[in-house]
């Protein structure tokens, strides 16, 4: 999960029609990429809890303020699917906000891996090529 093995590659994020929402998806990918680097020293045995908190902190902040513009955006121009997308928001979020909670309580790594590793990125990638593929274009004729 360092540069050479991150957990998405930057250059992989599916590019959509709105310049702003592909910064904010590469910039989310740089705190996951970091994040993963810290769960794989853990992995090998050197554990940094208190990175992994900061790492976790930075990236639901993150999410929350990408999520956060995103429905406002969608809200001001009238997306109509946008209660569809916002609900998906809502979902992923809550789940991070679960594996934040869990690490901080038990930091049994096993699940923020399976998080990171897996789920998220899965995640990512599917609502990206969808759901704000199809967002962007329609916020295209009215942001930058």
């Amino acid at each position: 999960m360092s540069e050479v093995d991150p957990i998405v590659a930057l250059d992989e994020i599916p590019q959509v029609a709105v310049a702003s929402m592909n910064r904010t998806h590469a910039d989310e990918v740089v705190l996951v990429n970091a994040l993963g680097a810290l769960i794989r020293q853990a992995q090998s045995g050197s554990l940094d809890a208190a990175a992994i908190n900061q790492a976790l902190a930075e990236w639901l902040e993150h999410t929350r303020a990408h999520f956060e513009r995103e429905n406002r955006l969608m809200e001001e121009y009238g997306f109509p699917p946008y209660p569809v997308h916002a609900q998906e928001h809502a979902t992923v979020l809550d789940e991070l906000e679960q594996i934040q909670d869990q690490w901080q309580q038990q930091q049994a790594l096993e699940p923020l891996v399976e998080f990171v590793t897996q789920r998220w990125p899965q995640w990512f990638m599917r609502h990206v090529q969808t759901m704000d593929t199809i967002t962007a274009q329609f916020l295209s004729n009215f942001v930058e």
